[in-house]
């Protein structure tokens, strides 16, 4: 899935990293929030490794994109602890706010950098083509952090096609997503707390609030999504199949079927919801404008608790409203639920989240580099547990004297007493493009479940990821199966999903569920005459060599 751009000068990456909104995240998806910890002991004796040195290394450092402004290496605690203390130093070359430019020279001049930074797409292939880039894979074998966490499966997709690793994942790994439900405290236990657990008994609930809370939204749908789905439809998809997630319906327009993508117009469950939404809607239990409304429609319903239910991509979504009106009344506010399903279905394989574990970017090294081994040594130190440790909690001696039996450091007095404002000064989190989401998540989860500073009301990020944990799918298989958009495939594609979303809408607003039904099966009619087929082909091709791939 596509990720959202990060806004922000570097290196101050891992600060604002928590609260990035995967596109999913709508594009998929992927906001990163505190994982659940039931699992998450022993991190520091996971990731002991050998003292690894690179004492002197010195490099340059380009990140691929338009809005990267890269403030001079040791401006700031973790990556002036780095220079001086593990004999680091990095010299960044500028994009200019031309990134496609700035490379297309570099290469034409062959004058690269020893180290970029980019997305897994075109410009990685063409350096790859080019023989530019130096093989990581004898390295992952010699040193620890990123093998141990990265792992085979994820290692082995983010080969090229000449079967070598060339990418550096940065923010790989993760378990779970963000799409989910939450409800409305207030108005939940005004209404007796009711069991919600099937469609039936949501319904049920729906209707209560319509009937008693006439200017409320029953069920938030929040905004359309770029593919065309309603957010709420999502869910309601997850809900009548077991297995099933928000990247199938909303952004391959596919699901698989054994070992076979089909159109998502078949899925059973698919329809289901298509049926579903259409009764919501003539109900007037869901949002009424969702296919027309803006975000900051849906932000100001949540801040002033003219929602009940809400069911988004990404269900953080809801944290900004709930402080707004926790803050009046520690009580008041939105809480996370397991996902809502059909009757009959195995609730445990109700997964609407989804994650990827290749992460956002990579970086590579060039064959400019003197000393390509040390600087890998130098990045699988970073996404080890000390570098993780320095470059989102800033260096020892500063907010922290000593880690506890896990690796968390312990928050000293300074950590406790200082201002927001003074710590944002700090650009904690300098330089952290090697980011290990897993061990990074778990440090994070258990600094603030142990050394937090909890307020009355807060909303309970740590119990949300446990049910988001649990109701995730791991849809790292998936990755890059798409034809490319300029290709005949790749047109076809295009034309089908608009199709698609047209029919959805018409569907959803028509008069009765048997109109919707025809309305669905018109469309997959059309998809097929457009030669859909050929599409899923293609992409059950790329899926099958994904499954090898991840076999190693």
């Amino acid at each position: 899935m596509k990720r959202s751009k990060r806004m922000f000068l570097l290196p101050a990456v891992a600060l604002t990293a928590i609260s990035l909104v995967a596109s999913g995240c709508s594009k998929s998806t992927q906001t990163e929030q505190p994982i659940a910890t039931a699992a998450n002991t022993n991190v520091a004796k996971a990731t002991t490794s050998p003292a690894v040195d690179f004492k002197g290394l010195d490099f340059s450092w380009y990140i691929h994109y338009d809005w990267a402004v890269s403030t001079p290496w040791g401006q700031d605690p973790p990556t002036q602890w780095i220079k001086e203390q593990k004999g680091v130093n990095v010299n960044f070359v500028q994009s200019g706010g031309a990134a496609v430019q700035k490379f297309n020279s570099m290469i034409v001049s062959n004058d690269l950098p020893n180290l970029i930074t980019l997305d897994r797409a075109a410009d990685l292939e063409k350096l790859i083509q080019a023989g530019q880039l130096v093989p990581l894979d004898e390295y992952v074998k010699k040193y620890p952090n990123l093998k141990k966490w990265a792992g085979d499966k994820t290692l082995g997709m983010l080969k090229s096609s000449d079967g070598k690793l060339y990418g550096f994942p940065n923010y790989y790994g993760g378990e779970n997503g963000n799409t989910g439900w939450a409800l409305n405290k207030e108005i939940y236990t005004a209404l007796g707390s009711p069991k919600l657990e099937t469609f039936a008994e949501l319904e049920d609930y729906l209707r209560k609030v319509k009937a008693a809370y006439p200017n409320v939204v029953p069920l938030e749908a929040g905004e359309l999504t770029g593919n065309g789905m309603l957010q709420a439809g999502n869910l309601l998809y997850a809900g009548y199949g077991e297995d099933k997630t928000l990247i199938f319906s909303d952004n391959l327009k596919a699901y698989p079927d054994k070992n076979q993508l089909q159109s998502i117009f078949k899925d059973p469950a698919f329809v289901k919801s298509v049926v579903e939404a259409n009764k919501l809607f003539n109900e007037k239990l869901i949002t009424q404008d969702a296919f027309t409304q803006k975000s900051d429609q849906v932000k100001e319903k949540l801040k002033t608790g003219r929602v009940a239910v809400v069911a988004l991509n990404n269900i953080f979504n809801v944290q900004e409203g709930h402080n707004i009106l926790a803050e009046k009344n520690k009580d008041l506010g939105y809480v996370v639920i397991p996902p809502i399903h059909e009757q009959g279905l195995n609730a445990a394989k109700i997964k609407p989240a989804n994650f990827s574990t290749l992460g956002w970017n990579v970086s590579v090294i060039t064959k400019s580099a003197k000393d390509p081994e040390k600087l890998f040594a130098y990045m699988d130190w970073a996404t080890g547990l000390e570098g993780q440790q320095v470059l989102t909690f800033g260096p020892k001696g500063l907010l922290w004297d000593e880690a506890d039996a896990d690796g968390v450091p312990i928050r000293n007095e300074k950590a406790k007493t200082i201002a927001k404002a003074d710590k944002d000064k700090l650009k904690i989190g300098a330089g952290n493009y090697f980011a290990n989401t897993n061990l990074r998540q778990k440090l994070i989860n258990l600094d603030e479940e142990r050394y937090g500073d909890k307020k009355p009301g807060q909303f309970d990020g740590i119990a949300a990821n446990k049910i988001l944990k649990a109701s995730s799918y791991d849809t790292t298989e998936f990755e890059g199966i798409l034809p490319l958009p300029s290709s005949d495939l790749g047109i076809i594609y295009t034309q089908v999903k608009d199709l698609m979303k047209e029919a959805y809408a018409r569907a959803v607003f028509a008069k009765n569920s048997d109109e919707a039904l025809q309305i669905i099966n018109k469309a997959q009619s059309n998809a097929e005459a457009a030669g859909y087929d050929k599409v899923l082909k293609y992409m059950t091709d790329k899926w099958q060599e994904n499954l090898k791939k991840m076999k190693g």
